[in-house]
């Protein structure tokens, strides 16, 4: 009984707390407080919870005493995949008073990102308040403009806190949660960790952890415990942590917070899959992913701090991508661009590319050293021209199989699942006439359609729909590595443009016999017309270069290596194309560093 008692005084203390920082009640005298308490009737709301939903009858307005609310919108403005956070009400506050005031219906949804207790003030109670009280009436109505006159602009909310689900006992989760909790600390300057030991605290207590630490890692049990059941209502993200070394069924042996009917919102969900000291095989990733179920999975390796570091980067937001754009042998400057912020300290946590900066940026997810990179691609495509096995050209000019066997020599049968960082490339889809962004799939297959370009490579045929260079559509995918919401985005644009003319003479077009009387008799000499190889390559690029120049304002820092002067099918001038990217990224670093951006990059 006294227990009992007990919890309803701290419930009571809460409240008043909570009256005392409210605008709509901070104005009244003790004995008006206490007349206003006795009318109001507790809620307490599961992490997840619905308080209200949009549309509904707007019969009362409600005070947060613990917990955290958050407001949600899903109108024509949100984004298709779901409601968006557009506000967090914290204790002290009021919420559905607007729609009160307008003797309304809800306008957006509000439910319970953790666990929560508010109370509820009823329509009849309200407006007793406001009538033998009027003096709350200014307090309540600044408290009104203050939010209309706040833009709702959907905004991304970061996760801070974190449940650490392990799949079964056999995951070496404990060492997992210290090894990660170590790298929420490279980021913010306090970290918590709670275990089942802290299951019978009050919400309170929990928020009062979340306040005082940047980061809090609640370690879940392997199976649905009571303790497990407060960890996914709290967090923010769910990490959802397994052996990545050992054929599991598809489907979770504990299946993670089960979507609820009518739910507002799901958490973030992440998969991690732990691997003993090396990278997972190829093709042993996709049959763990649960077909959808997470946001992003994570290959983390035990004995690697860089794995750690990378991913709490990822999940916190403060993670950095690298998008490159396609651009024949110009995108080698990628290669230096690459040098350069690894040396400068900048960590490259997620990869992505059209064409030719789509196969850079594999070398990059699947993590080859500066040395791999320059070796790699100089014997690839300068020791052995791609472009040299011609054919009838019925469908292409070249047959492509030269392609098709250095990328499967480079990056072998791996899947872009098997990449230890994350990562994406494009392709123009001329069934659908969309482009395409690919997370999955055998890798070699996607980069051999991403550089297909039109008339000089043969299409690239995947279930029935034609796959080319995704240069025609999307040559430089930033707003689609922004989207991710994972934290900053570099974008490298290559500039497709001059190093191209005919001769001033040249104003016809040649007759075949013109053409072959020029090759035989005066082959020392530039031909005055561009070939039609380098025609079919500008000519792909075109298209999406309108597109590109917008999209450089979508990066957090753009990169654009000058490299006007060089062909784009010079592959000779590899080498001085990575020196220009190298030295182009030098001179953005040092001009970033006196600006928000760059601490962010060097901090990361």
């Amino acid at each position: 009984m006294s227990d009992v008692v007990d919890r309803e005084d701290s419930a009571r203390l809460r409240l008043r707390q909570a009256l005392h920082r409210a605008p709509l009640f901070a104005d009244l005298d003790t004995e008006s407080m206490m007349a206003i308490e006795r009318e109001l009737t507790p809620l307490v709301l599961p992490g997840g919870a619905a308080l209200f939903h949009q549309g509904e009858p707007a019969d009362a307005v409600y005070v947060v005493a613990s917990g955290c609310l958050g407001v949600f919108r899903h109108d024509d403005k949100a984004s298709p995949e779901g409601p968006e956070l557009i506000a967090e009400i914290t204790p002290g506050n009021i919420v559905g008073e607007m729609s009160l005031l307008s003797r309304g219906v809800r306008t957006r949804d509000v439910a319970a990102l953790r666990d929560s207790e508010v109370w509820r003030l009823g329509r009849d109670s309200f407006e007793g308040l406001t009538t033998h009280h009027p003096e709350v009436l200014p307090a309540l109505m600044r408290n009104v403009a203050a939010r209309t006159a706040t833009p709702t602009t959907v905004r991304r909310r970061q996760p801070r806190t974190f449940a650490v689900l392990p799949t079964g006992p056999d995951v070496a989760s404990a060492r997992f949660a210290v090894l990660l909790a170590a790298a929420l600390g490279r980021i913010g300057n306090q970290v918590q960790m709670l275990g089942s030991d802290s299951a019978n605290e009050e919400p309170e207590w929990f928020a009062h952890c979340e306040l005082a630490n940047s980061f809090v890692l609640y370690r879940a049990d392997a199976t649905l415990t009571p303790w497990t059941q407060l960890c996914l209502r709290q967090a923010d993200c769910v990490i959802v942590v397994r052996n990545g070394d050992n054929d599991l069924p598809t489907r979770l042996p504990f299946e993670v917070e089960e979507a609820r009917p009518g739910a507002i919102f799901q958490r973030r969900r992440e998969l991690v899959l732990l691997h003993d000291g090396h990278d997972p095989r190829p093709g042993s990733t996709a049959g763990l992913l649960a077909e959808g179920l997470y946001g992003q999975h994570h290959h983390v390796r035990l004995d690697m701090q860089a794995d750690f570091d990378r991913l709490a980067r990822l999940v916190t937001g403060h993670a950095v991508g690298i998008v490159m754009a396609g651009g024949g042998a110009r995108a080698f400057t990628h290669v230096g661009v690459i040098k350069a912020l690894r040396a400068s300290g900048v960590p490259i946590d997620q990869a992505a590319g059209t064409s030719m900066g789509a196969i850079v940026a594999a070398g990059v997810a699947s993590r080859w050293t500066d040395e791999e990179l320059s070796t790699r691609f100089h014997r690839a495509f300068v020791e052995a021209n791609p472009l040299s096995d011609y054919t009838l050209p019925v469908v292409s000019l070249f047959r492509g199989r030269r392609v098709t066997r250095l990328l499967r020599l480079a990056f072998g049968e791996k899947d872009i699942e098997d990449l230890i960082m994350p990562y994406f490339c494009m392709t123009a889809n001329l069934t659908t006439s969309n482009a395409d962004v690919h997370r999955t799939g055998r890798l070699w297959h996607w980069l051999r359609a991403s550089v297909a370009i039109p008339g000089v490579l043969p299409p690239f045929n995947e279930g029935g729909q034609v796959h080319v260079d995704g240069g025609v559509i999307n040559n430089f995918p930033v707003r689609i590595m922004q989207r991710l919401g994972r934290g900053i985005t570099i974008g490298v644009d290559i500039d497709t443009g001059g190093a191209m003319s005919a001769g001033e003479s040249v104003e016809d077009t040649w007759s075949a016999r013109e053409f072959v009387s020029r090759l035989v008799w005066r082959r020392q000499e530039t031909l005055p017309i561009p070939s039609i190889v380098r025609i079919l390559l500008r000519s792909a690029l075109v298209a999406s270069n309108a597109r590109a120049l917008k999209d450089r304002s979508y990066c957090d820092l753009l990169i654009v290596p000058p490299m006007q002067s060089y062909d784009l099918l010079d592959w000779t001038s590899f080498h001085a194309a990575i020196e220009i990217g190298y030295r182009a990224t030098m001179e953005a670093l040092e001009k970033a560093r006196s600006l928000p951006v760059g601490a962010r990059l060097f901090v990361a």
